[in-house]
């Protein structure tokens, strides 16, 4: 009943004004966090000139990308994951990666019911180790608009997959939903708290079920996974092509390529480093936190003492150097890094 006055209170302001979605003259704010609960981190962020938020969701969850990937192409099994999704049926299928769909939201009284055609497409980024899923709204004769429901005018969104270890899955959902007016910020966050968790906690539970396992099997993105993960190589390029996304000393990158052991450090511990940089997809200070983790985990493959690793790891000089490159250090990291090391020859000079 909570949770139904609360979209209640959020849909009724958001009806209210007219704000429509205009992608191509918005700009986006920074991410905020607005909630950090059973590994889940939610974040919303405003765009100029809207008041419609930008959603996402970070979150690692014990089922392999194979597993997931067939538990979310089960299209009427939306209704069992995402909330107030009433009815979800497929369209048209053009393959297994590009297909439309149908969905119907039972939204609480007074409002009326909403519902929309939405788009998917499925790539696969192999550089990256990831499944890339775009959705939007369409138009398609096959779903003509009905007077028993309001059709949503805009819904744009993307769901990434990315490996963390063989059993373990980082997804990342980012959208936004045109509701056709202004969002107040608290009422955008409780969304956030609410729809996004439940939509992670419930599909938690359905990766379990043993129908999806086995499809997953079969499934041909299981080949896929299985051909990169027995190539040490590939797993290591993988691995640093995701540290490029967002580190920008290079000499760093380099630093850390020239350690042959590099794959086994950030996918020990049950793939933990690796995690810490799929949550790096969140905030400024998300990122920061993972360049702490990846840096932690060097340093303890080098064989270095806990007090020199937890200097460095507070060192922010070095961690902002490692982010956004030299330029304000005077140095790259590898050479901050060298006077932790005191002599130590562990770290050749660059």
């Amino acid at each position: 009943m909570k949770k139904a006055l609360i979209l209640l209170a959020l849909l009724a302001a958001a009806f209210i004004a007219a704000a429509p979605l205009c992608m191509a003259e918005t700009q986006y704010g920074e991410w905020e966090l607005v909630m950090d609960k059973n590994g889940i981190k939610a974040y919303s962020r405003k765009v100029e000139g809207s008041g419609i938020f930008e959603f996402r969701a970070v979150a690692v969850v014990d089922a392999p990308i194979e597993v997931v990937g067939e538990t979310l192409r089960d299209v009427p099994a939306c209704a069992d994951w995402l909330p107030y999704c009433q009815e979800a049926r497929l369209l048209e299928m053009t393959d297994r990666n590009h297909f439309s769909t149908y969905n119907i939201f039972n939204l609480p009284w007074p409002l009326k019911d909403r519902d929309l055609a939405l788009g998917t497409d499925t790539e696969y980024d192999l550089v990256h180790g990831r499944a890339v899923s775009n959705f939007r709204n369409i138009v398609t004769p096959a779903c003509p608009e009905s007077d028993d429901y309001i059709r949503m005018p805009s819904l744009k969104g993307q769901y990434v997959f990315e490996f963390i270890t063989r059993e373990r899955t980082g997804i990342i959902q980012t959208y936004r939903a045109d509701l056709a007016g202004a969002i107040p910020d608290w009422m955008a966050n409780i969304a956030t708290k609410y729809m996004m968790y439940d939509t992670y906690m419930n599909l938690k539970t359905l990766f379990k079920k043993e129908k999806y396992i086995e499809a997953a099997k079969q499934s041909p993105d299981r080949e896929v996974c299985l051909n990169i993960l027995e190539n040490k190589k590939r797993v290591k390029e993988i691995l640093v092509a995701r540290l490029r996304e967002f580190i920008q000393d290079q000499d760093f990158i380099e630093m850390i390529l020239a350690d042959r052991d590099i794959d086994g450090v950030l996918l020990s511990d049950n793939g933990r480093t690796s995690e810490t940089i799929l949550y790096g997809w969140g905030s400024d200070e998300s990122k920061k936190t993972a360049v702490q983790g990846i840096l932690r985990a060097y340093l303890t493959a080098q064989g270095q003492c806990e007090e020199t690793i937890k200097a460095a790891v507070k060192d922010d000089l070095l961690v902002e150097t490692i982010l956004h490159g030299p330029e304000q250090a005077g140095q790259t990291s590898p050479k901050i890094i060298e006077t932790y090391l005191k002599g130590s020859s562990v770290i050749a000079s660059n």
